[in-house]
């Protein structure tokens, strides 16, 4: 299949950790998730013990929610290959506060920090949008995200009556789902590269249920309109 050529735009993250102090939800579901996490290392294949375990985290942000969730992983991954080398892989766009995450990974802020508990970690960064490669073909155990990947690499059209696209009706409606799509399949054909023989991804992402409910709209007073 072509590949499509696209331009991507960036969005900043607010610096100096804001984002994990001010998005406690974003922890909850990533702590719902950590099961998921946790049951997809111990089902990963058998490897060489000299291969690194390669670990992503996609849409990282400051690495604040997350930092619990990964200190878990690497706790597993350790417990079942205590001889391999592991390799945390923060992704997120350009322009994101990387500065902010490796004080927080590196222990200089005062919370604990994983790197703390364990030996031959190594945390890298690849300052990459989820729409283009991240990693090595065949390099990736285990890939994660969660509540990053409703970012589309481009807004296909304005809307007229809302200023989310989870309220977009009609053709706008129609526009947003197609884009949804062609980007969703870019996203799994870029991490599929990636993946080694036997690796995994959990994806957690918003959505609307069932009764048509979302982040915002649950019953109550929906802020956006």
């Amino acid at each position: 299949m072509a590949e499509r050529t696209s331009s991507f735009v960036n969005v900043a993250m607010r610096s100096g950790g804001y984002f994990s102090t001010a998005t406690k939800g974003a922890k909850d579901v990533i702590d719902g998730a950590t099961p998921l996490v946790l049951h997809a290392i111990h089902h990963l294949p058998e490897t060489a013990p000299a291969r690194p375990f390669t670990m992503t985290d996609m849409g990282c942000a400051d690495g604040g929610t997350s930092l619990e969730m990964v200190g878990q992983a690497v706790g597993a991954a350790r417990a079942r290959w205590p001889q391999r080398p592991i390799t945390i892989v923060y992704a997120d766009q350009p322009r994101n506060d990387y500065n902010s995450l490796f004080h927080l990974i590196h222990g200089l802020t005062p919370l604990p920090t994983y790197l703390d508990e364990f030996e031959d970690v190594h945390v890298m960064a690849s300052a990459t949008s989820f729409y283009r490669p991240i990693l090595p073909a065949g390099t990736l155990d285990l890939g994660f995200s969660a509540t990053a990947m409703h970012w589309l690499s481009r807004k296909p059209c304005n809307l007229t009556n809302h200023v989310h696209m989870v309220g977009a009706t009609g053709a706008e409606l129609a526009a947003f789902a197609e884009q949804g799509r062609r980007d969703w399949e870019t996203i799994l054909l870029r991490r599929a590269r990636e993946l080694a023989s036997g690796g995994r991804l959990v994806l957690v992402n918003f959505g609307k249920d069932e009764a048509g409910r979302y982040l915002g709209n649950t019953g109550g007073a929906t802020p956006w309109l």
